[in-house]
């Protein structure tokens, strides 16, 4: 690009001068502007995908060809036209759904169905999307910790996460005589058998000269089994099962600090959730003045993970009616707020978290995200 120097006056270089400090400001800022893996690296720090079920379809699920700086990111608790036209007038580059709008495979993509009319115009206008669900669901701190909040108590996780260990075995190697070091039939074992790698397939942890501990895969035991034909060798073996954390994972309990009533129970959680409604089925002999002492928590959908939970409360999004039944004979009330509205508050948290973390990022919540079903 040529570059045309002239003389200027003394306005005109003040305002050149103003100018040029306009620009490097501008370039500053551009400087610090996140990019999408930046962004998406953020989000599974504080929500690892790990944490996610394993049915679910979390992290990045559309990613634009055409690469942008991530200047807004939009929150929404489901990813509906409405919404998506919401986003794209608040000019946003990647929008954050805590529900996967993709969750089937496609093998088309028309423009009859919503959800790929979604999809279509996300791709033209550069806008990427993504999906935390359930590993929002299980963090600590994250959206199940949020949900049950709004109780005063000892709090503990109903079915701790526990990650599928790097190895699934545990073999200690013993030799029976002292003339066989473990190590070298092993090592030597190793050369004949070159598909098993170091490292890959097993993993040394201890060694001494009568014994060997190792961490390995089911595909490598067969290879221990041959080394007992042939040596005065002993192998044993163990599943690898990895201690579930303590503070990560599906649904809440709580005990809590002082009896409530269950009218009281329910106010607390119209004003938490800022609902003016929801449904409740008094366990059985109940009254709204009965006094209650726990409280298990599950967003959505949580019938599955409640049902046996032994508390005087379930509080989540929806359940079937003979779940319902089945809750209420076992002496639990039962309140239900609608699959979203148990999810949605959440969003708020996350906005603020998520600005601390990119301060640069422009955070938006979207206003027309609401639950499908109302109270008429």
């Amino acid at each position: 690009m040529a570059v045309t120097l002239r003389r200027t006056s003394a306005t005109t270089r003040a305002s050149g001068s103003l100018s040029s400090h306009c620009v490097f400001n501008q370039l500053r800022n551009i400087s610090k502007m996140a990019n999408l893996k930046e962004v998406v690296s953020t989000l599974e720090k504080m929500a690892p995908l790990s944490l996610a079920e394993s049915w679910d379809n979390v992290g990045l699920l559309i990613e634009p060809d055409v690469k942008k700086s991530i200047e807004c990111v939009f929150l929404t608790n489901d990813l509906t036209e409405d919404v998506l036209e919401e986003a794209q007038n608040a000019k946003a580059n990647l929008i954050i759904s805590y529900h996967p709008p993709l969750f089937k495979p496609f093998k088309r993509i028309i423009l009859k169905n919503w959800k790929d009319r979604i999809t279509s115009r996300c791709l033209s206008q550069g806008i990427a999307v993504y999906s935390p669900h359930t590993s929002w669901d299980a963090v600590k701190e994250g959206l199940t910790d949020w949900l049950i909040s709004c109780f005063d108590g000892s709090v503990t996780v109903l079915q701790p996460h526990s990650e599928n260990p790097e190895f699934s075995h545990i073999v200690t190697v013993v030799s029976d005589t002292c003339e066989d070091s473990p190590l070298i039939v092993v090592n030597a074992f190793m050369e004949l058998y070159p598909q098993f790698k170091l490292n890959n397939d097993l993993k040394i942890l201890s060694t001494g000269h009568t014994q060997l501990k190792l961490l390995c895969n089911s595909n490598i035991l067969s290879l221990f089994n041959e080394m007992t034909k042939y040596h005065y060798m002993s192998a044993f073996v163990q599943k690898n099962e990895m201690i579930p954390e303590t503070d990560v994972g599906t649904g809440r309990l709580c005990h809590f600090r002082e009896g409530l009533t269950i009218r009281n129970v329910i106010q607390r959680v119209k004003c938490h959730l800022k609902v003016n409604n929801l449904m409740v089925a008094l366990a059985r002999g109940s009254t709204l003045e009965s006094t209650i002492n726990s409280a298990a928590t599950v967003a959505g959908s949580g019938a599955s993970v409640l049902n046996g939970v032994n508390a005087d409360l379930y509080l989540t999004g929806e359940m079937s009616h003979h779940e319902i039944l089945d809750a209420v004979h076992n002496n639990v009330t039962v309140i239900l707020a609608n699959h979203s509205n148990t999810e949605r508050g959440y969003l708020k948290v996350f906005a603020d978290n998520l600005s601390q973390k990119i301060p640069q990022l422009r955070v938006c919540i979207s206003n027309v995200d609401r639950d499908p079903l109302l109270f008429v």
